[in-house]
């Protein structure tokens, strides 16, 4: 079987739940839409946010959705997912992020850095936005510097805006004496949660339609085991769809049925 064979048969023009999603094709149900516009506010007023969620709820979607509405005349997104690392090599990816030479010493890489950001807002008239994916495996010095990061002219200016996106534990790190600071500046906080029952069944239909396909292929049982199966988790509902699909079409089903879920959570 190839990957073509399965995609004729059930007249999809490419494969409906993977990676590669085009930014604009991103489910945009009314949860996706608040918590995107209250990550456009955090650019707007430019302060430190957070992104929490479980695994595969689609926080790093959110990220690209952000990072792409905004307008790059005015605004710079840098996505960094360095996070299982010591305090220098993080400047190091840091500054290599802005397109600054690593030194390999992070007293002079935080200088330059802290300069290159205020030229930015000052010369070029463009404002950075730091996206931080899985930062609840930076450790906690290096949490603590982006509080540093932040602070321009006597703490009197927002020069660059941080977002830290990770799992639960992130937040409860704040507790921690040594991120009181942080934790006190952070302004916006966006809890990303698993997907209703009726978003799981629209997320699986609209990224069919998306893909050509005009008439239901799902049957409602199908759907109802996939939501239940994965929690509403997003990428756990696209990985069952998926392989429940595969199945299918190997039995050569003109529909996906309960049961082709079932040989897929079974095993």
């Amino acid at each position: 079987m190839t990957s073509r064979e399965y995609l004729s048969y059930y007249s999809l023009a490419k494969p409906p739940f993977g990676k590669e999603i085009p930014t604009a094709e991103l489910l945009n149900l009314p949860p996706v839409e608040r918590n995107l516009a209250a990550a456009r506010l955090l650019v707007e007023t430019r302060g430190i946010g957070v992104i929490t969620g479980k695994a595969g709820t689609g926080k790093s979607c959110l990220l690209r959705m952000l990072a792409d509405s905004l307008p790059p005349g005015l605004y710079k997104p840098l996505y960094l997912c360095h996070s299982s690392v010591g305090l220098v090599e993080f400047y190091t990816h840091l500054v290599a992020l802005f397109g600054l030479e690593p030194c390999y010493r992070r007293a002079a890489m935080f200088r330059e850095l802290k300069d290159h950001v205020l030229s930015m807002n000052s010369s070029s008239h463009v404002h950075p936005v730091l996206l931080v994916d899985e930062a609840h495996l930076l450790n906690n010095q290096i949490l603590a510097e982006m509080r540093l990061l932040t602070n321009f002219h006597i703490d009197s200016l927002n020069a660059l805006t941080v977002l830290l996106c990770g799992d639960e534990t992130l937040t409860r790190k704040f507790g921690l004496s040594m991120l009181e600071a942080l934790a006190n500046s952070v302004t916006i906080t966006i809890g990303v949660d698993a997907l209703a029952k009726e978003e799981t069944f629209t997320y699986i239909e609209t990224r069919l339609a998306a893909c050509g396909v005009k008439n239901p292929l799902f049957t409602k049982n199908a759907l109802e085991l996939i939501h239940q199966a994965a929690g509403g988790i997003l990428r756990t509902v696209g990985t069952i769809a998926n392989s429940a699909l595969i199945k299918a079409y190997l039995s050569k089903s003109q529909q996906v049925e309960a049961e082709h879920v079932h040989s897929v959570i079974g095993r």
